[in-house]
């Protein structure tokens, strides 16, 4: 339990003896820190150690009350104040109110009743306020690592050094659009649990979210044991169950094992996250100290794998698994975690084309490592191929594969509707969205989007028509809509992937 801290100023010795004695401060979540006789001396110790709360005398000799707070207000503005005085004069009190003190108790009228409900005010008062300024922490971080600016963050912050770990639910490898999706919502979830079971255990530390990954900053004096390879270890591990909390959803946790300014560590935010979202999605790659992966600098993957080979090569399978193996192992080298996924969408993408059904999804939707990867693939392959050498291929219903044949067919046309799409099945445009969602999991509008920006990927990489040229052609009449489109199903910009063409 973290107490609230509690600095008594007063120059009568009797009055502070009574006042530390007559409640029990621990059970109403206070802890006195340290007494002061006058204000002078109280903001000495101050200057040292900041309380959450000051309950001070007025007339006492040195500084008086009033200076003292002035002071106070001046330099640490988010410490509550109480006064305590042996006058009820009005203009005592009046200027009280003027100084911003709203709480103002008579020395004669203090009970252990009277104080109580008074410190039970403060501290949800506190509480509050606490909650208050992590949020706005959170956003002025936030806004700080998006820019290049100081983005309001106090000085004392920016010169700062904290050491980072980064926490992050796993998120399964699955089709385009419920991938994306889940990757916008999991960060703030996960954000949610983390202020919720962190913050009480380490109120000091820096937590905000970028993408899906929290990060939480913590100074050296903040580890327990003090600051070793050990520490950060169990720090990281701690922080990784306070974060999971009673949930079932698993988190990975990460650690940077050197001090680091928040301007430093934005500087490595473009080396980074790339190297966070592939020990995500693989933490059998690499341990949870992220040196061993920064020493390597990755660079994404510009080759293009030979997609063609799915169709081409159902007699002589040796040839597919050789290439698909040299791909998998240059894409887990370079930690390219964009370049493992686009792999992993495009080819189901093709199986499904191929087929007339998309590949069966491992039951979990994670993979520890390239091992297990590259075997689904392999096993997606082997689904793929016993069904272009079957007589009899069709997995869904007759009137089903007809109607995705038609998409396949038709999807770059621009005025495609449902009904066209439910009329060449032989089935109602109802009927055709109910089959579809039973037999596929998705909506046909889902699956037809899919479709075309999976055929967009491929015009990208491998032809030099302009963007606005392919989203004609895969049935976009704007191309300004046909980006939106593309961002949200890929969580990258067209150009992102004409970059890749070879």
């Amino acid at each position: 339990m973290k107490y609230l801290t509690v600095l008594l100023v007063d120059d009568d010795y009797l009055v502070l003896q009574d006042l530390q004695s007559i409640i029990d401060w621990n059970a109403l979540g206070f802890q006195i820190t340290g007494s002061a006789s006058n204000g002078r001396t109280a903001l000495a110790m101050l200057r040292r150690q900041v309380p959450d709360l000051i309950i001070t005398d007025i007339s006492m000799p040195v500084m008086d009350g009033f200076d003292f707070v002035e002071n106070v207000q001046r330099e640490f503005p988010e410490t509550y104040v109480m006064f305590i005085s042996s006058y009820a004069d009005f203009d005592y009190a009046k200027r009280a109110m003027r100084d911003g003190i709203r709480d103002y108790l008579l020395k004669n009228e203090l009970t252990a009743q009277s104080l109580t409900e008074q410190l039970l005010h403060v501290r949800e008062t506190l509480h509050a306020q606490s909650k208050t300024r992590s949020l706005n922490l959170r956003f002025l971080l936030e806004a700080y690592f998006e820019s290049s600016e100081d983005a309001g963050l106090p000085e004392s912050l920016l010169s700062r050094r904290h050491f980072f770990f980064f926490l992050s639910y796993r998120l399964p490898l699955e089709k385009l659009s419920s991938h994306f999706r889940r990757v916008s919502q999991s960060g703030n979830e996960l954000y949610q649990s983390c202020r919720q079971n962190i913050l009480p255990r380490f109120p000091d530390a820096c937590l905000f979210v970028l993408e899906e990954q929290v990060i939480v900053g913590i100074t050296p004096k903040q580890l327990t044991p003090p600051f070793s390879v050990t520490a950060l270890s169990q720090t990281c591990q701690t922080l990784q169950q306070l974060a999971a909390g009673t949930g079932e959803r698993q988190v990975t946790a990460s650690y940077l094992p050197r001090k680091l300014s928040l301007a430093e560590c934005r500087k490595l935010r473009p080396v980074l996250f790339p190297l966070l979202h592939f020990r995500n999605s693989f933490p059998e790659e690499a341990g949870p100290d992220l040196s061993v992966l920064l020493d390597r600098a990755p660079e994404p993957v510009n080759q293009v794998f030979p997609y063609h080979l799915l169709k081409d090569s159902p007699d002589r399978p040796e040839v597919y698994r050789e290439q698909l193996s040299g791909f998998v192992e240059l894409l887990f080298d370079s930690c390219d975690t964009d370049g493992i996924f686009m792999l992993y969408h495009n080819l189901l993408i093709q199986m499904d084309e191929l087929c007339g059904h998309m590949a069966s999804f491992p039951q979990s939707g994670f993979f520890q490592g390239r091992s297990d990867f590259c075997a689904f693939l392999l096993r997606c392959y082997d689904e793929t191929r016993r069904c272009l050498c079957r007589d009899n291929g069709d997995i869904y219903p007759a009137a089903l594969t007809q109607a995705m044949e038609f998409m396949k067919q038709n999807y770059s046309s621009s005025s495609l509707t449902i009904e066209q799409i439910a009329s060449a099945a032989y089935l109602s445009a109802s009927r055709l969205s109910v089959l579809f969602r039973q037999e596929t999991g998705q909506t046909v509008n889902d699956y037809l989007t899919d479709l075309r920006i999976s055929q967009a990927i491929r015009l990208l990489e491998h032809s030099g028509y302009k963007i606005y040229e392919i989203a004609e052609m895969v049935g976009y009449k704007s191309s300004q809509y046909f980006s939106q489109v593309f961002s949200q199903r890929t969580g990258h910009k067209p150009l992102y992937f004409r970059r890749k063409k070879t």
